[in-house]
């Protein structure tokens, strides 16, 4: 059986792990086996690193403090659905957000 490569911004179900997670890294990336993803909750709280997302078949937040890098083919998992463009942007900018370069005045 030859299992697609997880795309940015499909919704993803963990089956050993029974969650639902977002993929964030970009197809170059996931072609190598592993994908980096957030969880997703569906009762989070509000927040600058809790980002609400939509689609079709899932509504929920992308915790974005507890990013991961997955070997996605040693999991099973089955694509749920995917987040439109615009709110991949916004998560990535979050996300950069975490890891902008800031200098620090002396």
């Amino acid at each position: 059986m030859v299992i697609e490569c997880a795309q940015q911004g499909d919704i993803l179900w963990l089956e050993k792990e029974e969650r639902y997670v977002l993929v964030l890294s970009r197809e170059f990336f996931n072609e190598t086996g592993l994908a980096v993803v957030c969880p997703l909750s569906e009762n989070a709280n509000p927040d600058a690193l809790h980002i609400g997302i939509t689609s079709d078949k899932y509504n929920g937040t992308a915790m974005l403090e507890h990013l991961r890098s997955l070997d996605l083919q040693a999991r099973y998992y089955r694509k749920i659905s995917s987040i439109s463009y615009e709110q991949i942007q916004d998560i990535s900018d979050a996300v950069q957000g975490i890891f902008d370069y800031y200098p620090h005045s002396i």
